[in-house]
């Protein structure tokens, strides 16, 4: 877990990761946080890098709630929420299932259901039969990006993966193919920034557009040469927007 002091009155910035992916994804915006003075931190989900020996349930549900315990024990809400692809379905319940919690929403690379959930449970049915190994997070690790990282880093995100629990995998890839809050968002109250890369085909530019309708308080931005992780992929352009939301002041 990446964890820097709260300054001032800001609120603090708590970063979710997304499937087999963990806190080291959101570790730039963590210290670029940092740098401005505020106070992030970034969590690893149960079943997942470092915390693949919690237990489950591991589902967007259980997720969201293990989110809100961890706040709450923290004395840190309400926070500025920020969720990449997987992580931002479980900010998505963490503001349905507890809005007290929040004060701002930053929604990347992420939608409000699954396009095809026959297909996506057709493909955990055939991760759950194989075995957990390097063959099977690769091509997972390389939808990530529009173009493959450096080989160093390409191997330090699939060790990421690889260090997951492969009962965690399998459930959270089950609970997010049934997700399905797109009618429900209306009841998110609280400002929300979505930024979307024009590149990812998995979180395309228009789920980006349909959460935006439907939120109470939204923008959408996009960045024109992201895929699925834009934060990497394009640090200073992700930052320059998202930095401005998620320092400013109570």
């Amino acid at each position: 877990m990446h964890r820097l002091e709260r300054s001032g009155q800001r609120p603090a910035v708590v970063c979710i990761h997304g499937y087999c992916q963990s806190s080291t994804y959101w570790a730039p915006t963590v210290e670029r946080v940092a740098h401005h003075g505020g106070h992030a931190l970034a969590v690893d989900l149960p079943g997942f890098a470092g915390s693949a020996s919690l237990p489950g349930p591991y589902t967007m549900e259980a997720f969201a709630d293990a989110v809100a315990a961890l706040l709450d024990e923290r004395g840190l809400a309400p926070v500025v929420l920020v969720g990449g692809s997987m992580g931002g379905v479980v900010a998505q319940h963490v503001a349905l299932r507890h809005p007290a919690s929040l004060q701002r929403l930053l929604l990347v690379a992420t939608g409000a259901y699954t396009a095809d959930p026959a297909g996506a449970l057709a493909r955990t049915d055939r991760l759950a039969a194989g075995r957990w190994d390097e063959e099977a997070v690769r091509p997972i690790v390389t939808g990530f990006f529009r173009t493959s990282p450096p080989p160093e880093r390409m191997a330090e995100y699939v060790r990421i993966a690889r260090a997951a629990s492969h009962t965690a995998a399998v459930e959270a890839a089950r609970s997010n193919a049934g997700n399905h809050v797109l009618e429900r968002l209306g009841e998110i109250r609280v400002p929300t920034l979505i930024i979307q890369g024009r590149h990812d085909t998995a979180r395309t530019v228009a789920h980006g557009e349909e959460m935006r309708a439907r939120l109470v308080d939204a923008r959408l931005e996009v960045l024109e040469h992201s895929g699925h992780t834009p934060q990497l992929e394009e640090p200073d352009a992700f930052h320059q927007l998202a930095l401005p939301f998620l320092l400013a002041g109570r």
